[in-house]
């Protein structure tokens, strides 16, 4: 594809050319991340989210050079913003920590086992309707991943589509879940840790 026709692509919201720029670049977007944030799983969320961000800001896009260039631009951006709130978090979770420390374990637990899991059953009906909101095929591929505990090859296998394909609309589907239950967020992790 020539570059005016996938930044054409980008501002019409042609899904075949997000696709197109997801399967060429998001592997080598991901080391490249990597190489900031030192960790697989936040590299492919940075990339994730610059994928998001594309998205949602297609109409806005004024991409003045080469895109491939702009990706690895943003995923820099995207790289470095994620390590300085993770500083900020380190010093919150220290300060936290240092106050679990002092705190009594036993209670603790109470806390959390009465509260919280009112909490976690509201949050159970929300993630259940958010799931249904998803596209078909990103609700499938969420449900066989989280729910059935399949690998990305065997719900490839399964759905007889790509392993990147699935990789894709996992993204897809927990950005999106992500965005659905911001308000729930903190439980949101913490029902998939559990879960």
């Amino acid at each position: 594809m020539l570059d005016t026709s996938i930044k054409q692509g980008l501002r019409d919201g042609e899904e075949q050319t997000y696709e197109y720029l997801f399967r060429q670049h998001y592997s080598r977007l991901c080391t490249y991340a990597f190489r900031y944030v030192e960790r697989k799983d936040l590299a492919e969320e940075i990339v994730s989210e610059t994928f998001l961000k594309l998205w949602v800001r297609r109409h806005e896009l004024d991409i003045q050079g080469d895109v491939k260039a702009y990706l690895f631009q943003a995923v820099y951006k995207n790289s470095l913003h994620h390590l300085r709130q993770q500083k900020t978090e380190k010093r919150v979770t220290d300060q936290l920590q240092q106050h679990h420390d002092q705190a009594h374990p036993i209670r603790l637990l109470e806390d959390y086992s009465e509260r919280d899991s009112l909490i976690l059953k509201e949050l159970e009906g929300k993630i259940e309707q958010a799931v249904k909101n998803l596209p078909e095929q990103a609700q499938r591929v969420f449900t066989l991943k989280r729910y059935d505990g399949l690998k990305n090859r065997e719900i490839a296998d399964r759905l007889e589509i790509s392993v990147k394909t699935v990789e894709m609309h996992m993204t897809r589907a927990l950005l999106f879940l992500k965005a659905e239950l911001k308000d729930y967020l903190p439980a949101f992790l913490i029902y998939f840790i559990l879960k």
